[in-house]
């Protein structure tokens, strides 16, 4: 006979009907929710601000500064009034170059020059009292040796004398004076500085087995296009890796790894970030911890930067906390004319916007924006990191070419460089890869491939700034 099935129970259940809530259909969200903001502001590819290379290393060549100065000491105490002064050239105030290059070709044929000469006016500080005009002495150069360490000068104004210089100092020229019927005194050479980077090779993949690749999940991926399982995610990992590196990369100063890197055969080279690029030849404004970043920092940020003719539109881009500061410290500006409840009617929604996304003082503007990756817990805003109090300045313009492949055409003061050529590009290279057809062994896994080998190139980092608490 059949086995004794009891039925329906006579007891109440808390779910009703069925005995057992996993009966019911679970109500799953079909959307994938991204808790963190994994993305980096991608400022260069928006702007297209790039350009291909068919090398592994670019170049170029930024006009050094052409107006002469001196730096030197005048160790006589008692020159008196209206007498010569004679003057030591530092030897951060000489330079060695090579005489007759290409032409010579004996070992080291060299000279050490400087910039002034006979007949220049030089513009001497006071010993003491205050440095202003109406106090600096005037001389004209009257002899300099021939191997340029030292030069003598006399007063212009007989009842002046040239100050003791013990600790060398800065010396302006501001012209020169010939007298009737002289001849020239010698020319002055202008020189140019090479700064070269290196692309830098960076890679990431995902890898997911053929059969999971097909199986049915309980969410799905809002990307609104085919992909493997995960490529999503690991494609902004890559992105974001790339980002970074861009950012705080530094070049490599170890040949020994650079050579054997992992593998012989496989010569590893990185890459200088914007931000490591910043610091070693822009400028840096230092602030306080204590007090924050202040209004007098940005006045004094800027009397620098106008020293290096740096562009009066600059993009300011900062971590959160350097954000929040300035916006305090633009408000604080605004007390006597603050906004009260009773500026609102009673039934008007009462909104105030504290933000200041652009702002100027004097001559200089500033689009501030804030920097994501600066605060972002799993990169440069992991605990312990100092990115969220900093920021930096980079020049909204763009400069005309005034020679060159690129003459006449507009070059962003900063963009992105990448590897092209044979109608090949490596900018973002994206490969599929199924080992099941296509490997030796025919492992059953499927995937995606990613590569770039790519640089940044910033102009004239002179005109570029980094904001960093101290």
């Amino acid at each position: 006979m059949a086995a004794y099935a009891a039925g329906g129970y006579d007891a109440p259940k808390s779910h009703n009907f069925v005995s057992y809530y996993d009966a019911h259909e679970p109500d799953i969200s079909d959307v994938k929710v991204q808790r963190y903001a994994n993305t980096m502001v991608g400022f260069l590819d928006f702007t297209n601000a790039k350009k291909g290379t068919s090398a592994l290393e670019f170049s170029r060549f930024e006009a050094d500064r052409i107006m002469p100065k001196i730096y030197a000491t005048q160790t006589n105490a008692a020159v008196g009034a209206g007498l010569v002064a004679t003057f030591n050239v530092q030897a951060t105030g000489r330079r060695t170059v090579a005489s007759y290059d290409p032409y010579d070709t004996s070992a080291t044929p060299t000279e050490v020059i400087n910039g002034v000469r006979v007949n220049d006016l030089i513009m001497i500080k006071p010993e003491l009292g205050i440095v202003s005009n109406g106090n600096y002495v005037k001389a004209i150069v009257i002899s300099k040796n021939s191997n340029g360490l030292t030069f003598t000068a006399r007063p212009i104004n007989v009842a002046q004398e040239i100050p003791e210089i013990a600790s060398a100092q800065e010396i302006v020229i501001y012209g020169n004076a010939h007298g009737e019927g002289s001849g020239f005194n010698s020319p002055l050479s202008t020189t140019a500085t090479k700064y070269t980077e290196n692309l830098q090779e960076i890679k990431h993949r995902n890898r997911v087995t053929g059969a999971e690749n097909l199986t049915k999940k309980w969410f799905k991926d809002d990307s609104g296009r085919f992909m493997i399982e995960g490529e999503h995610d690991s494609y902004t990992q890559f992105l974001n890796l790339q980002d970074m590196n861009l950012l705080v990369g530094e070049a490599l100063a170890n040949t020994g790894v650079a050579d054997t890197f992992q593998t012989a055969g496989t010569p590893l080279a990185l890459t200088n970030g914007l931000l490591t690029q910043i610091l070693g030849a822009g400028n840096v404004l230092n602030y306080a911890s204590v007090s924050g970043l202040t209004i007098d920092d940005l006045y004094d940020y800027n009397v620098e930067i106008d020293k290096n003719k740096a562009d009066k539109k600059n993009l300011f881009f900062t971590g959160i906390e350097l954000d929040q500061q300035i916006d305090r410290e633009l408000g604080d500006k605004m007390k006597a004319g603050s906004i009260t409840y009773g500026s609102f009617s009673g039934d008007q929604d009462k909104a105030v916007n504290l933000s200041f996304q652009k702002f100027t003082l004097g001559s200089y503007s500033y689009d501030k924006r804030c920097m994501e990756s600066f605060n972002d817990l799993q990169t440069l805003g992991a605990d312990g990191y100092g990115f969220p109090y900093e920021g930096f300045t980079i020049p909204a313009s763009s400069a005309r070419v005034a020679g060159g492949s690129e003459m006449g055409s507009s070059v962003h003061s900063l963009r992105k460089r990448f590897l092209e050529g044979k109608g090949k590009s490596r900018e973002m290279m994206i490969n599929y890869y199924d080992a099941r057809t296509q490997s030796a062994d025919g492992s059953d896994f499927e995937e995606v491939r990613y590569q770039s080998t790519v640089a940044l190139e910033a102009q004239a980092l002179n005109k570029f700034g980094y904001a960093k608490r101290v």
